[in-house]
């Protein structure tokens, strides 16, 4: 029998919220990788004693960078993009990883967070671009040597501390696609995002920009026949008739 595949888990922190951080007990087959931004306001010896955890101070900012310079120094076999704030599943990372054990040319597979998850849960189906817009940490995992192959990274643009403050695993995930790399989507469990997250708030007038910025990326030529499908699919959230109005309309 083959070694089992080795994750590497990438955790983004920023500043003191490091020490929020509750990683689980050591488990074979998964290290960590903790990619924190802003490291002097961060607390000092942070998993220190743990032979199964890694910390690197980081010099620049924003979450897409964060998310480099995991697929940069990432030594596992398989790579799980996670945050500070999230809680992780042992068991679901290496459900997870069993998908790239049985399918030698999948690139990307995504799971489920906790919350999220349907009932009943989906069979597994292919990933696309139209049932891939609600994958985000810590729900997907990449095989890493046939990412850097693809030369997918994520777009610096878009995510916390970016012009575009949200999508940039949707983009991440759609490059991967269409550069070729074979996705999957499974109803396993990775972890839980108990917290309100950033894709969650539809009052900010610069998130609305930036969903429809992260539509133009994905989409390109159909961008306004999308977003027009977007708003019309959550327009109870936009909070009345002229702010959904006002997404349909404009393209800036």
């Amino acid at each position: 029998m083959p070694d089992p595949l080795m994750v590497t888990v990438a955790v983004s922190t920023l500043g003191a919220g490091a020490g929020r951080l509750c990683l689980p007990e050591p488990r074979a087959g998964i290290e960590y990788l903790i990619l924190v931004q802003r490291p002097k306001e961060a607390p000092h010896g942070l998993w220190s004693e743990r032979q199964d955890v890694v910390r690197v101070d980081l010099a620049d900012l924003g979450l897409s960078n964060s998310r480099n310079a995991g697929l940069t120094r990432a030594a596992g076999d398989l790579l799980l993009f996670s945050d500070e704030d999230v809680t992780l599943e042992p068991n679901g990372i290496l459900a997870l990883r069993d998908c790239f054990a049985q399918d030698p040319d999948l690139v990307l597979a995504a799971g489920w967070r906790a919350e999220r998850l349907p009932n009943p849960p989906p069979l597994p189906a292919p990933l696309s671009r139209r049932n891939s817009g609600r994958i985000c940490a810590p729900e997907f995992m990449v095989r890493t040597t046939a990412l850097r192959r693809l030369g997918v990274r994520f777009d610096p643009d878009f995510g916390l501390g970016a012009v575009h403050g949200l999508g940039e695993d949707y983009v991440f995930v759609t490059d991967v696609l269409r550069a070729g790399g074979k996705g999957q989507m499974v109803p396993v469990v990775p972890g839980a995002h108990p917290h309100a997250s950033t894709g969650d708030n539809w009052d900010d007038p610069a998130l609305l920009a930036a969903r429809r910025a992260v539509i133009r990326r994905v989409f390109g030529g159909w961008a306004p026949m999308v977003r027009f499908a977007y708003g019309v699919r959550h327009r109870h959230r936009f909070g009345g008739l002229l702010p959904m109005l006002r997404f349909l309309r404009s393209d800036r």
